[in-house]
């Protein structure tokens, strides 16, 4: 057999085996959320969320650190050793009961912890902060358990027939709450999961988060984006269910289901819109704040360098 001498040229590896270790983190959790995303109705939307920070990934890439040291072995290491248990509680789990909420909470937890330790390790600390917001935005398509999904869940149920009940009162129709039903002279309506608020608050707080870190240089305009996201959310649903209530009382239960579904969409057009206004006012507030704190730099500017005055200056000769 006969050795061929080398001239100690290789080929260059492909550029995308640099980003194999990450694809492969992400490609398993994306597989263990698709289950949840078909089996829950409540997030079904959560292929629309990856495709959204897909998008937001794409848009930060021309942006990217491209000068960045990689972080040290230990931070990336104690990342690593702190998702491991995490991610096989969830995978025994799964295996040994069933595919929960709480599996998949945990097995997610860790996936982020995996893909912050590799792109602390293979890129830099700067590179992890540039793309950690399309890491975390991916948590809005994450289940939350049931220890919290059925607090918040029960508290917007409770909140909105009470508030239903209080405003018909207002308006001269007699209501009377019974836990979560809402007792009128012809009938009862029941505020289920479902007319919660909780699919239209989980959408509004999806829509504001991607659209605030689009739009808004601050982040104290993306909080307060946020912010009335979550209140159109919250309003959009009251007077909803308030519509619904009003309709059993003066037509009957049959006449709440024939404009159920068209109540829905309304509410969603209502939020849409709010957002859209609400996102026009937000731009012109922050672009006022830029424009005062400009003015207020050159007035400072104008103050530390006073400009000569020429009738002092001596003749010239």
């Amino acid at each position: 057999m006969r050795m061929t001498p080398s001239n100690g040229n290789t080929a260059p590896a492909p550029a995308w085996i640099r980003f194999a270790p990450g694809l492969l983190i992400l490609g398993w959790w994306l597989y263990d959320l698709q289950y949840q995303w078909r089996a829950l109705v409540d997030y079904q939307y959560g292929y629309m969320v990856a495709v959204l920070a897909a998008y937001l990934v794409w848009e930060r890439m021309p942006a990217r650190p491209l000068e960045d040291e990689p972080a040290p072995a230990w931070l990336s290491g104690s990342l690593v050793f702190l998702g491991a248990p995490l991610v096989l509680f969830a995978e025994l789990y799964k295996r040994g009961v069933a595919p929960t909420p709480m599996a998949s909470f945990m097995l997610s937890i860790g996936c982020v912890l995996f893909m912050s330790a590799f792109l602390l390790a293979g890129f830099g600390r700067r590179t992890w902060w540039h793309f950690f917001f399309p890491l975390m935005f991916m948590f809005v398509a994450v289940p939350l358990p049931n220890f919290l999904w059925s607090p918040v869940v029960n508290t917007l149920r409770g909140g909105i027939t009470t508030m239903d009940v209080e405003t018909l009162k207002l308006l001269g129709v007699p209501a009377v709450q019974l836990g979560n039903v809402i007792r009128l002279p012809t009938c009862e309506v029941g505020v289920d999961e479902a007319c919660s608020g909780v699919r239209s608050l989980q959408s509004s707080i999806m829509a504001a988060l991607f659209i605030g870190d689009l739009v808004f240089r601050r982040t104290s305009s993306r909080v307060l984006f946020l912010g009335a996201g979550i209140l159109l959310a919250l309003l959009g649903n009251f007077l909803r269910s308030l519509y619904l209530s009003f309709v059993a009382h003066r037509h009957g239960i049959d006449a709440l289901h024939s404009v159920h579904d068209a109540a829905g969409w309304s509410i969603l057009a209502f939020t849409a819109i709010g957002l859209i206004l609400c996102a026009w006012g937000v731009t012109r507030l922050e672009s006022g704040l830029a424009a005062r704190v400009e003015e207020l730099k050159a007035k400072s500017r104008a103050a530390t360098n006073p400009p000569l005055d020429k009738s002092s200056s001596p003749p010239l000769v």
